[in-house]
């Protein structure tokens, strides 16, 4: 047991940006197109790839594990309000011209193609000017544009990844609270009680209703004021690998981080996988300590890809109407792995421009203070200096403000 404990902690291993979370966030982004191909391609019933695990739900459990860990992290360098302000400019400007770029620009040329003429396109349903509305603040109300997917193989939604956005920012608003209140940093135990209250539940919930989810059925949608409608069965999942993840940042210091338990974290995942447990059931955890020895083990060359430039926030926004797009035009008929391939050579030329053309440029402002709350240049040169045993703030490098 003693080996098990030894060796460097999670502290020591992610103290600079020599890690592996950046791919990894990529190759979960492509994992959901993986998941998604089958089922946007040719239906639900007529997928012809039948994949032995949910892939999109294992991606995107595993988005929510390390944002928890890199957010938490945020949240305890930051101000309250320099942290919204963080978490707007990765979020937004990517998602607004998401939206803005699909309802005027890719729906209006499929209705084209399906119609062979642009009249009536504001007139044959919601319009587009309504999808960027309704669906502003990540809410997706509104799931099509002039009909333009009613006849596809997965019909009616324009974009269906979207809506895992709505609750990675519910997981902000907990980081938030935490900050303002100073709990995140002066008593770090508050992190583990919901933790503990989500783990409990999947529990019962694995034991009890093994097979189709009881309290936590996906069918069993709840609503939230101002936020709006959530599902309870990914609300629980996807919080509890959040907060694990918060809960590995906040005890960073005193976590191991050694092949050992990394090994028994894979065969727990294994096993969860091999049972069919909905996302993991309780070995979520063993799945979520699995990622974070993942990403301060892969090799060198693995952990430097994304360090300057991060597509996976691209990939992930328009996978889905690229591919639904591809279905539309009928790619599909050419076989399951062309689709998949010509899929992603298109996204990656989308997520390639996303970044260096709205995300990356967005995130240059992320310093930026009001006027009204700018010290003037005589307050700062008298400033005190920090002591020497308190380490001088540091400028947010990119990969801090990542979101997943």
């Amino acid at each position: 047991m003693a080996r098990v404990f030894r060796g460097r902690t999670l502290e020591a291993a992610y103290t600079g940006r020599d890690n592996a979370l950046n791919f990894m966030r990529l190759c979960f982004a492509l994992l959901v197109m993986v998941g998604h191909a089958g089922v946007i391609g040719w239906g639900p019933a007529a997928n012809p790839v039948r994949l032995p695990i949910d892939a999109g739900g294992v991606a995107v459990t595993g988005f929510f594990g390390l944002s928890g860990f890199l957010i938490s992290r945020s949240g305890r360098r930051s101000g309250a309000l320099r942290f919204v302000w963080h978490r707007v400019l990765r979020i937004f400007p990517g998602y607004w011209v998401c939206l803005v770029v699909t309802a005027f620009g890719l729906a209006p040329l499929l209705f084209w193609y399906e119609h062979g003429t642009t009249g009536g396109f504001l007139h044959s349903g919601p319009g587009p000017a309504g999808y960027v509305y309704h669906n502003f603040l990540t809410d997706q109300l509104q799931s099509d544009v002039s009909r333009v997917t009613g006849d596809a193989p997965f019909g009616n939604a324009l974009n269906g990844s979207l809506w895992t956005l709505k609750s990675e920012l519910s997981c902000y608003l907990l980081v938030l609270v935490l900050a303002a209140t100073t709990l995140l940093r002066r008593a770090r135990w508050v992190v583990l009680l919901p933790g503990a209250g989500l783990l409990s539940v999947i529990v019962w919930d694995t034991f009890h209703e093994p097979v189709v989810p009881g309290p936590i059925a996906a069918v069993t949608p709840f609503h939230v004021p101002v936020l709006g409608w959530y599902l309870r069965y990914y609300v629980v999942a996807f919080g509890l690998a959040f907060v694990l993840g918060m809960a590995a940042d906040v005890y960073r210091s005193v976590i191991p981080l050694n092949d050992v338990l990394g090994a028994a974290s894979l065969a727990l995942t294994a096993v969860s996988l091999w049972l069919g447990w909905p996302l993991f059931g309780p070995f979520i955890v063993a799945y979520v300590y699995l990622l974070l020895w993942a990403g301060a083990r892969l090799p060198g060359p693995l952990r430097r890809i994304g360090r300057r430039n991060d597509y996976s926030y691209g990939v992930y926004i328009y996978a889905f109407p690229i591919q639904q797009a591809l279905a539309i035009l009928g790619v599909p008929r050419f076989g399951w792995t062309v689709y998949l391939l010509t899929s992603v050579a298109a996204v990656a030329v989308v997520a390639g421009c996303s970044w260096h053309l709205v995300e990356r440029p967005a995130m240059t402002a992320r310093n930026w203070t009001p006027r009204r709350f700018r010290r003037p240049p005589e307050a700062a040169a008298t400033a005190p200096a920090p002591a020497p045993d308190v380490p001088a703030p540091r400028a947010p490098a990119p990969g801090d403000l990542e979101p997943v």
